[in-house]
């Protein structure tokens, strides 16, 4: 198993979990989400980059991209400059 160096959770998670992080908390907050397509063209950009680690996980900022990927005001943060 890996674990996220910031914390003592692993860095593979499961489809479950990544929906489960889009449940109820993202509605409550009034959470701005991409389409599905910007998604699809985000997490495609992320698992060919050289930083994506795991199958989840950025190097450069730690976030678990299928999540970062779907936030409307992300980006991408390659240091060179955002891929997205």
């Amino acid at each position: 198993m890996t674990d996220c160096k910031g914390c003592s959770a692993t860095v593979h998670v499961s489809s479950e979990e990544i929906a489960q992080l889009f449940g109820e908390t993202l509605r409550i907050r009034n959470v701005k989400l991409t389409t599905e397509e910007e998604y699809d063209r985000r997490m495609l950009v992320c698992q060919n980059c050289e930083a994506y680690q795991f199958g989840t996980t950025c190097r450069h900022c730690g976030c678990l991209m299928a999540v970062k990927a779907k936030l409307a005001a992300a980006h991408c943060p390659a240091p060179q400059g955002s891929k997205w």
